[in-house]
């Protein structure tokens, strides 16, 4: 039996601050899909709209195309543990506050909207400085296990916490949902206190041109045929095929029937596959191709959220979405792995923020036109319709992009100008 310890994921595991920060990824992670549900299923219960439920997801993400860009320049330049514990801080006011509204009874929907705005100002600036965080902490070389490692953690939310918000919702009510959301948030903010990260003489000295430190940040992503590859397929996946995470309560209550608790346990699938595909590619110690995984991982998730808007049954829809998630497990990984191999080290923080703004993007147009189709039409029809589009532009992207045809890392690599392999690629091939 081979030896747990000497896998890679292990290796990166052993850095006691890597540990602690991504222990409070996966306490924050709960928290915040504990959070999206019952957030959902409050404002449901308060208007009985999809379109409205919708806007969690805009409201969540109007910050991130007009700040993420800013934000990862901040990952470059400022000390990222204070911009962590700050981010921290502020995830601990604002439910604190909901809490409140809603021991007081008297929590509205815009409450719920302002809210969800804050918190997606403050994760403007937790992205990227987490990513590069990681990076400072687990290296060029254990780069790829350290991002696998991160989509475990992030699954293991997309399990847990959906399954505690919908067990709470039923038997405590929203109140005792949200008691449970403040205390891991503040968990969270006291582990991240404890955090050390190498020191980074980056940004010291000659004073920061914002502009043109911005310009360079989005020069690079479109100059870069492989980020525009990895950041072009990000758009089409927010946009058209992940939205469905918004409307899970809308999916369980009109097309599957069914309760809170049956609704939490649909919202796990994803995180269900998602967390065994992590696994499957931390233990691997030489993953191949990464464009390929990313590619064929989008086009996964996208069939399975077209199967899923036809389906009536339960356990046919929990499937497809914990297939997806195996799927997501690929795409997610090599998402962050391709953009930080892809830039030098001063654009890291910055290619970080550029993925925010596509992802955000991405969000506010799925977010607000499923809402308006599922209003309308029915949520069944607004998911395939969308996902059904996502997989033709998938399709269109990896014909257009080398991102199935070389390996990743070449261009930011210096040891590819001086005959060593990159990273992660044992047998590299000619760029096309």
């Amino acid at each position: 039996m081979p030896d747990l310890t000497t896998m890679p994921a292990f290796d990166v595991l052993k850095n006691g601050d890597f540990r602690t920060l991504w222990t409070v990824k996966a306490v924050n992670e709960i928290s915040r899909r504990m959070e999206l549900l019952t957030l959902g299923y409050l404002v449901l219960r308060m208007t009985d709209s999809p379109f409205q439920v919708g806007l969690i997801a805009v409201f969540l993400n109007l910050p991130r195309p007009f700040f993420s860009l800013f934000a990862g320049l901040v990952a470059d330049r400022l000390d990222r543990r204070r911009v962590l514990i700050g981010v921290h801080a502020i995830y601990s006011v604002i439910s604190t506050v909901l809490l409140l509204l809603l021991v007081m009874g008297a929590i509205e929907p815009w409450h719920v909207f302002i809210a969800i705005f804050l918190q997606g100002s403050a994760k403007t600036l937790d992205d990227p400085s987490r990513r590069t965080a990681i990076f400072d902490l687990a290296g060029r070389e254990r780069l790829a296990s350290a991002m696998s490692l991160e989509t475990i953690n992030n699954n293991s939310g997309k399990i847990a916490g959906p399954l505690i918000g919908g067990v709470l919702i039923a038997s405590t009510g929203f109140v005792g949902s949200y008691a449970v959301i403040l205390a891991l948030d503040a968990v969270s903010l006291l582990m991240i206190s404890r955090l050390k990260l190498p020191h980074r003489p980056l940004g010291e000295g000659a004073p920061v041109q914002v502009r043109r430190s911005l310009r360079e940040g989005l020069g690079h992503s479109m100059s870069n045929r492989m980020v525009l590859g990895v950041l072009s397929m990000s758009l089409i996946m927010n946009s058209l095929v992940f939205p469905i995470q918004y409307f899970i309560p809308v999916i369980a209550s009109d097309l599957l029937m069914v309760g809170p608790t049956l609704g939490g346990l649909l919202g796990s699938a994803e995180g269900i596959g998602n967390f065994l595909g992590g696994i499957i590619l931390a233990v691997r110690r030489n993953i191949g191709h990464y464009g390929r995984v990313f590619a064929i991982g989008a086009l996964l998730v996208a069939v399975m959220v077209t199967l899923v808007a036809w389906s009536p049954w339960f356990a046919v829809s929990f499937s497809l979405l914990l297939l997806g998630g195996l799927g997501q497990a690929g795409f997610s990984t090599m998402q962050s792995t391709i953009l930080l191999l892809e830039s030098a080290p001063e654009m890291r923080g910055r290619t970080m923020g550029a993925q925010g703004v596509v992802n955000g993007m991405g969000h506010l147009v799925g977010g607000t036109e499923i809402g308006a189709i599922a209003s309308t039409f029915g949520i069944g029809i607004a998911i395939g319709l969308n996902a059904g589009a996502g997989i033709l532009l998938i399709l269109l992207v990896m014909v257009l992009t080398p991102l199935v045809k070389r390996h990743a890392g070449g261009a930011a690599d210096p040891r590819a100008h001086s005959g060593e392999h990159a990273a992660f690629t044992p047998e590299p091939e000619p760029d096309d």
